[in-house]
């Protein structure tokens, strides 16, 4: 599981980027200020972090640390992770600055939680913090290319849907951990909490084939009966 700190001052934007990337499977962690934002990622040891350029609306008011003096901070401090502007300036010599300062990406206010979630999962790849291919035994998984390799043959390959894709990766980013069937609905369908359907079900039993999985004797996705499922397997 990712973590990712946002540094936001608007309250209602950082409550909706929390929600959304909480959903999405992230461990989230957030500030409205600067200097807090420099304490929690000491602490906190966040894989990227978001940062808005103007923070003075924050609890610290107008003297506290705009963006470009947390990302110093931050790096100062040895933080390598990827780092995102997420502003409403768009000023040429701001966009350079923040590049200078070590920014990866640069995104201007407003955008919408879908593009910023596929800007912050391909920083994450280039930084190799955003995992897609996994190894248990000899079973690969590989999710970028919605596969499950068994062996070296085509007759070994197992292809996933879209929606088997995302299931698969929700499990393994929370190994270990009982995954109720309302909250795999609200984070991979989002369907609202309550809804009765067999869909998890029926997504489960086909990730479960295509692992090559008993049901019986599990080594990958545990079923809590009456609760959910678990993935169990480590890489090895």
């Amino acid at each position: 599981m990712a973590r990712i700190l946002f540094v936001e001052d608007e309250e209602d934007l950082l409550t909706s980027l929390v929600a959304f990337f909480t959903r999405e499977g992230f461990e989230v962690f957030h500030a409205r200020g600067g200097d807090a934002a420099i304490q929690t990622a000491g602490r906190m040891k966040p894989d990227i972090a978001v940062l808005d350029m103007m923070l003075h609306e924050g609890p610290e008011g107008p003297n506290g640390k705009d963006g470009f003096e947390v990302l110093r901070a931050l790096r100062d401090r040895g933080f390598d992770g990827p780092v995102i502007f997420l502003t409403a300036r768009t000023l040429e010599h701001d966009k350079l600055l923040a590049f200078d300062l070590g920014a990866d990406d640069y995104i201007t206010k407003p955008v919408s939680l879908l593009e910023l979630r596929a800007r912050v999962r391909a920083a994450l790849k280039r930084a190799g913090g955003g995992k897609s291919v996994y190894r248990y035994g000899g079973v690969e998984v590989d999710l970028d290319n919605y596969v499950i390799r068994h062996g070296d043959q085509e007759a070994d390959l197992e292809r996933l849907s879209n929606r088997e894709q995302e299931l698969l990766k929700y499990l393994i980013e929370h190994r270990g951990k009982v995954l109720q069937r309302d909250e795999l609905l609200t984070s991979i369908w989002k369907y609202s909490a309550g809804v009765t359907t067999r869909t998890v079900d029926t997504h489960i039993l086909n990730v479960r084939k295509k692992l090559r999985d008993d049901a019986t004797t599990p080594k990958f996705i545990e079923t809590l009966h009456g609760i959910g499922y678990k993935f169990i397997a480590a890489e090895h």
